[in-house]
């Protein structure tokens, strides 16, 4: 899947000016008079004559359907002329969500074109669409495991994966976790879906409750659809930014209309050499698959205690949780004559309390100390191209076709 495309749109010559050092210019005032776009910068007055310098856009989403995309009139930095840069997650623009998607380049690119010209039509004759290039794409594919808990369990192996010049650099929450991030060559990225999914869900639901916008309305319907749900399940996604340069060092052209020209397959192509040092890293590196989380829970619910302030604390819980954790890995037998060889006392004191919050002490005889549940990671984690979509998958129309039918998709605001 073609998850997000970010591209460059040069102003047209006739809509310039070349200044003495070669380098290009573009009258931002004009974008003010001419489009109404809103522009930040400094003000000084000559002859009591407000004089508007250093004028800039920001990056700016655009409404209702359009909430993937977003885009900003660039004026000056080292591409040496002036330019629009758009960027969009296709996916989202042709299904309303990016759970799965098309790998097509041409149907993914054309989708973000197509959603800004319906927005700008008249910023769009100031463009120089022959000479626009792609300034990255963001090509994802997903792995299926049996649950969200040993989703969760793999990714906590990746987050502690490295290989070479490739670097684990960020992991800002339990969900996800970067390579090499802030490289301006390539990215990878690997984060599990569904809490993202129902992160997404929650947000605009809160949205729809404030403005009953029939957009929002829509998106939840494809958000919470079964076939969504069942494909964001225990789903590990694994996403590389690819940038312009990384491109051109494999050979790919990125001018837009050589760019679309490409085959589904190269983009998987592309992928396959993105990740195959994380994947290689993953030789050794194993899993523990046994689902703990229940016992967590009843360990919780059965010892939580009130503080002196009105605070529910868990400490004891997680307390007996470490305990639990260590019958698990060393085995009960071996736990208990290293605990009751110091205190028979407080060996029986915890084991009592495993066994008040549902354990029975044959469930904790079963361990040995043995890894049974020990799965090597690069077994567990197996990205089937093959079933990346749903059974009743259908190529999505062109976003122009779409238009046709969704009135809504053509109205900035």
């Amino acid at each position: 899947m073609i998850d997000m495309i970010k591209i460059s749109v040069p102003f047209l010559d006739t809509h310039i000016q070349k200044l003495q050092s070669g380098s290009a210019d573009f009258d931002m005032s004009r974008l003010m008079k001419e489009l109404g776009m809103t522009l930040e910068g400094a003000i000084r007055y000559e002859n009591g004559k407000p004089i508007h310098e250093r004028l800039r856009h920001k990056f700016e989403s655009l409404p209702s359907y359009f909430a993937s995309l977003a885009y900003k009139v660039c004026r000056d930095d080292l591409k040496g002329y002036p330019y629009v840069a758009i960027q969009g997650n296709p996916a989202k623009l042709l299904t309303g969500h990016n759970v799965y998607g098309s790998d097509n380049p041409e149907l993914c690119t054309f989708a973000v074109v197509e959603a800004f010209q319906f927005a700008f039509p008249e910023l769009c004759n100031y463009l120089d669409w022959y000479h626009s290039t792609i300034d990255f794409i963001d090509v994802t594919y997903t792995a299926r495991l049996a649950n969200d808990t040993l989703a969760q369990q793999a990714l906590n192996v990746l987050k502690n994966i490295s290989y070479g010049q490739m670097k684990v650099t960020e992991c800002n929450h339990e969900s996800t976790v970067y390579w090499n991030k802030g490289s301006q060559h390539l990215v990878r990225k690997a984060y599990l879906k569904a809490p993202e999914l129902t992160k997404r869900i929650e947000e605009l639901t809160r949205k729809l409750a404030k403005e009953k916008h029939d957009h929002y309305a829509e998106q939840i319907k494809q958000l919470t659809s079964p076939e969504v749900k069942a494909m964001a399940d225990g789903a590990i996604r694994f996403e590389a930014r690819l940038y312009g340069r990384w491109l051109k060092d494999k050979g790919i052209q990125t001018a837009l209309g050589n760019f679309t020209a490409y085959a589904s397959e190269k983009m998987t192509e592309l992928w396959r050499l993105a990740f195959q040092p994380v994947f290689k890293a993953f030789e050794g590196a194993t899993v523990n698959a046994q689902d703990h989380t229940q016992v967590l829970n009843n360990l919780r619910i059965t010892h939580q205690r009130t503080t002196p302030k009105g605070n529910i604390s868990y400490s004891t819980a997680e307390a007996l949780y470490d305990f639990y954790l260590a019958i698990v890995r060393d085995g009960y037998s071996s736990t208990k004559s290293r605990i009751a060889e110091r205190s028979r006392a407080t060996w029986k004191r915890k084991e009592d309390a495993l066994l008040e919050a549902g354990l029975s002490r044959a469930q904790l005889m079963q361990f040995t100390g043995e890894q049974t549940n020990v799965i090597p990671l690069v077994r567990l984690i197996n990205v089937d191209f093959g079933q990346q979509l749903p059974a009743n998958w259908q190529e999505p129309a062109p976003l122009s076709l779409q238009a046709k039918t969704r009135p809504a998709l053509k109205l900035a605001s």
